[in-house]
């Protein structure tokens, strides 16, 4: 097997596996249940909160560490957190306990650009990096679909939801991604930090002492040693410092250089914030299910929270394929492309809003994972076009960044109600207005691109 696919199947495995959590499609439900017992308020403002803070301030440190220690490190505490979250809502925890394993679940969630840069980092030949990065989501996509499949079968077969079980099962998936990153191959080099520790230790080693006559008492050749020994050591030191410096110039300057593209920034724009806008649909969604059946006091319905997310990850999937096949000059379409999608995106989770049926919420919010899921593959693919082969990981990260701190924002203003307070409903009509905003924007490029067409063609007509 070549080396790129032996990395792209660890990679697939260790994606797979991380995304075996059952438990995610009714992580709500279990807080609100017997089981647990606390309020849906306790659970949106209390609990998700804590991970919402800690994911935003988790990302920037581990953005910084990735790929200094080399990723493999993080990729092993990054199974370690997902097992602490969930053995920290296992009996019966407290507000502080389950706290705490949302502290945890903000690096689970932050190092996922940790797997990615492995992939990188581990693949030489960067002409494999779009079909590895396809891979990769493929399998990330396939774990979320199977996991929620597995959980909404089991809870048709037992009658009804087996919270407990699925916690268990999503902890076990934990503890096999973290035996996973153990016998992962250790990258030799990364993209940034170490990239020229190899040559620098083949060029000293290669350092040979000559000595004319060949022969030296053994007090004179320890003296020898022990100085030679010092005198690596300092240079060394001096090589670590400047590749350190080299470093941080190097990606600060793939940093300007993949946001000097106007097009790039565009897409940018779109990919950051729509992607904050998903984090928060994505968490919540299940409050939604849960809130919406409290609000029709129906206590017989039966949840179909998994069979939803896993359509909603299947369709998504597929639909991603899909347009990833299509030829089309994005450049010249994908403002208009952009724009209706995200008005549908705005129309549908309005839809959630404004409906009490469960059966309808299910299926606007598949719709809206087929859309974002479709839009984002466009969004990644352009902006890899014209990037440099080694800021794909740089780009990936910071765009999760401002998403993350957009998604605290929505947390600390909307959800903990301290800019607005509002119910679980209405915070959808809030995510429809954002997605809205997003495609009324976009069809302001439309126009202006529309409009400079025609100035240029006048031009060129006189």
């Amino acid at each position: 097997m070549k080396e790129w696919k032996k990395i792209s199947l660890f990679v697939c495995v260790f994606a797979f596996v991380r995304e075996f959590r059952p438990i995610e499609p009714f992580y709500a439900a279990y807080l609100t249940s017997p089981a647990i017992n606390i309020t849906l308020i306790e659970v949106s403002r209390d609990v998700y909160s804590v991970g919402a803070y800690s994911c935003f301030v988790l990302i920037i440190i581990v953005f910084l560490i990735t790929d200094y220690l080399r990723y493999k490190p993080v990729l092993i505490v990054d199974g370690l957190c997902g097992m602490i979250t969930y053995f920290n809502i296992i009996g019966s925890p407290g507000i502080l306990r389950m706290q705490i394993g949302q502290v945890f679940y903000g690096f689970f969630f932050s190092s996922e650009v940790a797997y990615f840069g492995y992939l990188y980092a581990m693949t030489e030949d960067k002409r494999y990096y779009q079909r590895i990065t396809g891979q990769a989501r493929a399998a990330c996509l396939s774990g979320k679909f199977i996991s929620s499949l597995l959980a909404q079968s089991l809870s048709l077969i037992n009658g009804s939801v087996p919270f407990v079980e699925l916690v268990y099962m999503s902890a076990f998936g934990m503890f096999f991604s973290t035996i996973w990153a153990f016998i992962m191959p250790s990258v030799k080099h990364s993209i940034y930090f170490h990239a020229a520790d190899i040559e620098s230790t083949t060029q000293t080693s290669s350092a040979i002492v000559y000595s004319p006559k060949g022969i030296e008492s053994e007090t004179v050749k320890a003296i020898k040693s022990a100085y030679q020994e010092k005198k690596e050591a300092v240079k060394q030191c001096d090589i670590k410092k400047g590749n350190f410096r080299k470093a941080l110039a190097r990606l600060w300057n793939d940093f300007k250089n993949s946001y000097s593209d106007p097009y790039v920034v565009k897409l940018c724009f779109w990919w950051a914030l729509a992607y904050g806008a998903y984090v928060q649909v994505y968490t919540y969604i299940n409050v939604l299910y849960t809130y919406t059946l409290d609000l029709n006091n129906d206590s017989e319905f039966t949840l179909y929270n998994g069979a939803a997310e896993s359509l909603n990850t299947l369709i998504g999937a597929i639909s991603a394929y899909l347009i990833g096949k299509l030829e089309l000059n994005w450049f010249r379409v994908g403002d208009a492309f952009f724009a209706v999608g995200s008005m549908l995106a705005g129309l549908v989770l309005f839809g959630c809003y404004c409906t009490r049926t469960l059966w309808f919420i299910y299926a606007f919010y598949i719709i809206y994972g087929c859309l974002y899921q479709t839009m984002l593959t466009i969004a990644e693919s352009e902006v890899a076009k014209r990037l440099g082969k080694d800021s794909y990981g740089l780009v990936f990260g910071f765009n999760s960044f401002i998403a993350l701190f957009l998604h605290t924002l929505m947390t600390y203003g909307i959800v903990q109600g301290h800019v607005i307070s509002v119910t679980t409903a209405q915070q959808f009509t809030i995510y429809a207005g954002y997605y809205t905003f997003l495609g009324l924007l976009f069809c302001g490029f439309v126009v202006k691109k529309h409009l400079t067409a025609k100035e240029k063609l006048l031009v060129c007509k006189l």
